[in-house]
């Protein structure tokens, strides 16, 4: 490195050249400023001037200051986090189990020589794009991010109409204006449908049978006070239990998907170091596939770079495999993988990195 700077001044006469040069002083390693320039008389080349200064010192204090920056930024990062997972108290764990997954596995492309081996830049990056993957959460809404049945807060209401309903048909009764043959009908079936809409608002999955109650249901009605014919449910609690699978609405979907959008935003305001600013990228991309059907892009093939694509995995397995969401039970670590070679055979992940991922056993420091 010295010569090659003195070099570049014999062969470039017209600007001066500089070089940061580490010598090695027995067991001592010093860093040593190089700066080289060609020194003329009128056209004559003279001499080369070289200077040189001890900067051992200085670059000592400027690694101390970057090491104190990059451990602050760590940290707020960690707590950004930590706020993330603490405002739902059902996902509390899902970041830290991820960055666990993640150090165990880049632990082992490293123990094993793997040629995807990062280096320690690329390391903190990847497992900061973790931490930050889901910062975007911040703004969705408590009731949709944490809304474990198809109904979330609607039943309560539901129940308390079914008992206004109840006390109506009571007056009724009192007042002679339906028979008792009639209130116990109405009974009867007011509490088989309170019981039925209680099971569908907690099934796993929405059977063609239990469409066809929901659709019958949407026909019944009740007699208001002002002698009004009112739904026993609204519409919009109708769409909320003829929810195919899972808890939410194509409305609420949007508004969770939503957080990978603004994930972008807030990274895209954060002043990253240049060997950081990928991390914009492959924490916003985690929901994407291979095969385009995921969001908020509908990237594919290439254009998911190898790092997202074990981010996707990753999140993906935690996911699976929680124990702490409301709206899904556990699955085993077996079954979990099962579920990903699946995806990975409909071209939604990476095969090679699947087997990467399953090979290193990573996935086991989280059970």
């Amino acid at each position: 490195m010295f010569t090659q700077t003195i070099l570049d001044a014999v062969c470039d006469l017209s600007s001066v050249h500089y070089n940061l040069v580490p010598y090695y002083a027995l067991s001592e390693e010093k860093t040593i400023y190089v700066m080289s320039s060609f020194l003329k008389n009128e056209d004559e080349k003279i001499a080369v001037i070289v200077i040189l200064n001890d900067m051992t010192s200085f670059v000592a204090m400027k690694k101390r200051y970057t090491d104190k920056l990059i451990a602050l930024l760590d940290s707020l990062i960690q707590a950004l986090s930590v706020a993330i997972d603490e405002r739902s108290r059902y996902s509390g764990n899902h970041t830290r189990n991820m960055v666990k997954i993640g150090e165990r596995f880049l632990e082992w492309l490293d123990q094993t020589d793997d040629p995807w081996k990062f280096d320690s830049s690329k390391k903190h990056a990847f497992l900061m794009s973790i931490w930050l993957h889901d910062v975007g959460k911040l703004s969705v809404p408590l009731e949709v991010m944490d809304k474990a049945t198809r109904l979330g807060t609607k039943l309560e209401k539901i129940e308390e109409r079914f008992q206004r309903i109840h006390l109506l048909d009571r007056i009724a009764l009192l007042e002679d204006n339906i028979t008792k043959q009639e209130w116990d009908l109405r009974e009867k079936n007011r509490k088989l449908w309170l019981d039925t809409i209680r099971r569908i608002n907690t099934s796993s999955f929405l059977s063609d049978d239990d469409f066809q109650i929901i659709c019958e249901l949407s026909r019944q009605h009740y007699c208001e006070e002002d002698h009004r014919e009112v739904p026993i449910l609204t519409q919009d609690e109708l769409t909320c239990l003829s929810i195919k699978k899972g808890t939410l609405t194509d409305e609420e979907r949007i508004v969770m998907q939503s957080h990978v959008l603004v994930t972008r935003k807030i990274l895209e305001k954060m002043d990253f170091p240049d060997e950081y600013l990928i991390i914009r990228e492959w924490a916003s991309s985690h929901h994407e596939f291979l095969n385009g059907n995921g969001y908020p892009e509908h990237k594919s093939g290439n254009s998911i770079s190898r790092e997202v694509r074990l981010l996707t995995i990753l999140d993906i397995y935690e996911a699976l495999t929680a124990k702490d969401r409301p709206y899904k039970k556990s699955i085993p670590a077996e079954k979990a993988l099962g579920i990903l070679h699946s995806m990975a055979e409909e071209g939604c992940l990476d095969k090679d990195v699947l087997t990467l991922f399953e090979n290193s056993n990573a996935w086991k420091a989280i059970i």
